[in-house]
């Protein structure tokens, strides 16, 4: 009898708890490494939308007959300013990849990189999208300090504030 059982192929109960578990690990190895890679992608985007939006401002201002900047940033693509012979600079506002949102709220001050985040926050309304000063022609990102928007980048959590000019 014990001759016939032992003959008998396949797993134990043991060894298939094993490689489970095994694979659960890996699995979750796996998951961990590739959730940053979205994040990083999202700014990686938000990268080259700032200079996107940024280069499209300064050849506004060097086509302008005043030589200033948009009044707003659907300026550059919808062909509305009067002051300048080329009317489109872009073919569409970028959008902010972490809120999905191509907002754009002005500046309503003077912001410089030196401000604090509780500065830069008073001067800018809304959240997601892009922040726009007419005056000096900077834009950046527009993300309060304390966003507890899910998916919002703090701004502590990278290695470069974009919402800083």
């Amino acid at each position: 009898m014990i001759s016939k059982l032992r003959s008998k192929k396949g797993f134990t109960l043991v060894e298939l708890l094993i490689v489970i578990v095994i694979l659960g690990i890996l699995a979750a190895i796996v998951i961990a490494r590739f959730a940053g890679a979205t994040k990083e992608s999202k700014e990686s985007n938000l990268k080259g939308n700032l200079r996107t939006i940024r280069a499209s401002l300064e050849t506004y201002k060097a086509n302008s007959k005043s030589n200033s900047y948009p009044t707003t940033l659907d300026d550059l693509w919808q062909g509305t300013a009067a002051d300048v012979d080329s009317k489109t600079f872009l073919e569409r506002i970028p959008i902010d990849p972490f809120y999905r949102s191509k907002a754009q709220d002005p500046v309503s001050g003077s912001m410089s990189p030196s401000d604090n985040g509780a500065a830069r926050d008073a001067l800018i309304s809304g959240g997601g999208g892009w922040a726009y000063d007419s005056k000096t022609g900077r834009v950046c990102a527009n993300y309060k300090v304390a966003d507890t928007t899910a998916g919002a980048p703090s701004d502590t959590s990278w290695g470069t504030c974009y919402n800083l000019w």
